[in-house]
Parts: C-alpha cells; structure tokens; sequence
C-alpha cells in the first residue's frame, strides 16, 4: 500500500503509475492495462480524486488513441499496449530471448483488449463515485470512442452469422495471433453494450450535452443501434455441455499436459521440455478467470467454480498479474485453501522476489491484486448495480477483517467478524441515506448509525442479478 501511496500526486492530472510506480526502470516506466485494472480500484476507494486523475491521463491522449486507430484502419479510439507521455503505441517491435535470438513482439499490435480495459475502468470510476460531471465532461467520450473503435474492429461470418474478432493476444501471452479470445470478446460486448445504454440514459437526463458531444465526434444514432446488433451476435466461446469457457476458439484441441511440479515459491514450474508453449494448453495467466472477476455478475456461481478449477489445473502463473485474480475468485467460489495460497504468493511477490526482477522495480498490479484480493475477494466487497454489496468469505483460521473504503461520498467502516458484520457511515447531514446489500439482503442505512448483520448460513450467496452464462 505504501509504494501505491507515494506513486500517485493528487494535484497533478496528467500523469499515470508506471508497472513499477516509482521504484525503478522496468518497463522504461510505460504504462499498461495494469494501472486502470490493478491498481485504480485502491484509489477508487480510498482517494477517488487521484482515480480520476488517472482516468483523466487517458482522456488527455484519447486523440492519439484516435490516431493509432486511424493508422490501423479502424474508426474510434484505440489505446496503445504501452504508453508514455505521449499516448503513442511505445511497445518495442522486438527482443531478445534468452538464447540471444530476436523475437518479433505481437502485444503492441494485437493484445487490444486494453481499450475496453480502460472503458471498464471510467465505468467503474462512475460506479463508485456517482461523478456524473466527470462522465459528461470526460469520460462518456472514452466509452463512446472505445465501442466505435471495436464496431470497426470486429468481423461478420456470414456463414455462422456472428461476429468475430482475429489475431490478438488475451492477458494470457502464451498465446498470440488466436481468434476469439474469451476475454477480449467479453470486454468488448460490455464495452458495446454499456456505451449504448449510457448514452441512451444520459440523452434523457443530459440532453444538451450528449447532443453537443454525439455532433462534436459526429457519432449518429444509427451507430448506437449497429453497437447493440453486434454485442447481441458477438461470438462468445462456451461449451454448451460443461459451461467451460474456451480461452480462445480452438484452446480445447490444444496439447493438455500436466503441471510438473512447484518451484520453492510454490509455483508451478515452466516445462522445459516444450518448444513451443503456444501450442499446448497451458496459460501463462488469469484469463477466462480474470473475466470471471470483472465481470463476475453475468455468470452463476456454478460456472464460476468450474472454470475457476478448470483453469487453474493449466494456468503457470508467469506474470505477476496472476495469483492475486486467483486469489480474490478463489474466495468468491469457495475454495479456500487456493484462495490462501494465491494470496500468500501475491503478497510477497516482491518481498521474496518471487518472479526473480524485482531488481528492477517493484510490481504495482500485484500491489494493487493484493488489495482487491482481500477486500472483493475475501471481504466480498462489490459494486453491482450501483449498490455496495458485502458477501465475506474469510478464510477459517481468520479471525476477522477490518477496513474502510470510500463509496459515494461517504467513508464506510467494514469490521467482519466470525459471527456477524458491523458497519458505520458518518454525515454531517443526519439525514443521509445509503442502500446496501449484505449477505444478498438489501437494508437501508442511515448516517451517524451502527448496524450488525448476522449470516443466517454459511453457504455463499449469489449476487442476485442476471446470470448469462
């Protein structure tokens, strides 16, 4: 926490948090998808203002993010893999492997799901905050620019009527140049989705400013409506029998090995014997399960468990981005003992020098996993449908969790304990009200008062919304 601390200015709005923060030179201090996924909710419930500032980085190079779109033949915006002060792509287009031999890198060109990456995290801005200013005046643009750019991006098979998206790389890099990325395609149906449904919303209660906005980027109406028919048809990857979501069209013909063993961090240990990782099943990281933890809402809770064990048995865990997602959906799903585990290995992915770099800079996405890890993941802290849901699932030799986090302009103290859960919001306005939902219960709360929820079981309780898949 204290490296996240000192990385961020709340004064200044135009700089970002580098994949190290401010600890050194890895990465030439770009910044990648890890700023607005890993580390943006920390400050989002703790310092709202710096999230903003952060999101506010993108928007002030969101006409560079336009020109690389142009460049590549697409419409809209399109945000660079890595980025600097700039906001042009400035992901080297090579390197050297550890036999001395370069290798062409793919991940500028194809490893795009950043774009919608950074779509979620203004909508997830705005879900915390209720800054509708900031959307109206920023960040409504991004979401916008971002599903104009994938209604370009995507292809129509005409033969199996569906939309499709080719070569690119999802968060798990073993695998590049694949069609149909599980995680990518999902991002991009929410990206689509959620821009035509805010800018529908908002021309009802903002007209004049979604007018001025739509006439500034001369977007019509009848995009908006292409947006909906191609988030209703995209192509999403999910067997029908067993409800695993195939990483990628083509992943379950891949080469299914075993892990071999565990490394003395207890990770699983890279094969040596494969040539080419690209053609077995192994992932490097979270990757259908990373779409399971953002976008947990849209899947039941049965669908979660299994493809959380399914890909768990494949996933290596090479990026230090990994083990804190496996941690946090561990928790959700109930498996306790990997939830620990993950956890353990993210929090100390520095101090032991667990990926064996840290000479060259801490890693702030596991900073920030590590945060998520405990409060979504074992505090069961989420945002679903603009409410704050609380559904705890502490590991058992715990004896409680106490924190606070920021919500709509309130602080809210969260004490969880083994038997029961008190929560306390103060208001110089006694009449402040805020709507809350414990244990799949909602209760409204008011200011100046302390309440204690008690589980009426101990089974894990769905969020209650829509499951899709």
């Amino acid at each position: 926490i204290y490296h996240l601390l000192i990385a961020v200015d709340e004064k200044c709005h135009d700089v970002s948090v580098g994949a190290k923060a401010l600890t050194g030179e890895g990465y030439r201090g770009h910044i990648f998808w890890d700023t607005e996924l890993f580390c943006l909710p920390f400050y989002l419930h703790t310092n709202p203002a710096v999230a903003r500032n952060l999101l506010l980085y993108r928007y002030n190079r969101l006409d560079a993010a336009r020109k690389i779109a142009k460049q590549k033949g697409y419409q809209g915006a399109m945000f660079p893999w890595e980025s600097a002060d700039t906001g042009e792509e400035t992901t080297p287009s090579w390197y050297k492997d550890s036999s001395g031999r370069i290798q062409k890198v793919l991940t500028g060109g194809q490893e795009c799901h950043i774009t919608a990456d950074i779509a979620y995290a203004v909508i997830h801005y705005f879900s915390v905050t209720d800054d509708t200013n900031f959307l109206l005046d920023h960040g409504l643009e991004i979401i916008l620019e971002t599903a104009r750019f994938w209604a370009s991006r995507v292809e129509y098979n005409s033969r199996k009527k569906r939309y499709e998206i080719s070569k690119v790389i999802g968060p798990d890099e073993f695998h590049e140049n694949v069609k149909n990325n599980a995680y990518t395609n999902l991002l991009v149906q929410w990206n689509l989705n959620t821009a035509a449904k805010f800018c529908r919303d908002f021309q009802k209660k903002y007209p004049a400013n979604v007018k001025k906005l739509m006439s500034r980027i001369n977007l019509l109406p009848s995009e908006i409506a292409k947006w909906k028919r191609i988030a209703a048809a995209i192509y999403i990857p999910v067997s029908k029998k067993t409800k695993i979501v195939e990483q990628f069209e083509g992943f379950f013909k891949k080469r299914k090995l075993p892990l071999t063993g565990l490394d003395h961090h207890s990770l699983p240990l890279y094969p040596g014997n494969i040539r080419n990782i690209g053609n077995t099943q192994y992932v490097k990281q979270s990757d259908v399960v990373m779409a399971l933890f953002l976008l947990s809402e849209i899947f039941s809770l049965e669908t979660k468990r299994k493809n959380y064990l399914y890909y768990e048995k494949r996933t290596l865990h090479k990026s230090s981005l990994s083990a804190s997602i496996h941690a946090a959906v561990g928790a959700e799903v109930g498996e306790e003992y990997k939830a620990c585990h993950y956890f353990e290995i993210a929090a100390y992915a520095d101090l032991k020098n667990v990926y064996g770099n840290t000479n060259a800079g801490i890693h702030a996405a596991s900073l920030g996993g590590v945060w998520q890890a405990l409060i979504h993941g074992f505090a069961g802290l989420r945002i679903r449908k603009g409410m704050l849901c609380i559904n705890p699932q502490l590991p058992s030799h715990w004896k409680g969790l106490k924190t606070s986090v920021k919500f709509r302009g309130f602080d809210i103290s969260v004490v969880i304990g083994k038997e029961k859960i008190n929560l306390y919001f103060s208001s110089k306005v006694k009449k402040d009200r805020l709507t809350v939902s414990v244990y799949g219960i909602a209760k409204t709360l008011l200011a100046n008062r302390r309440y204690s929820f008690f589980p009426k079981h101990k089974k894990i309780v769905p969020c209650g919304l829509e499951e899709y898949y």
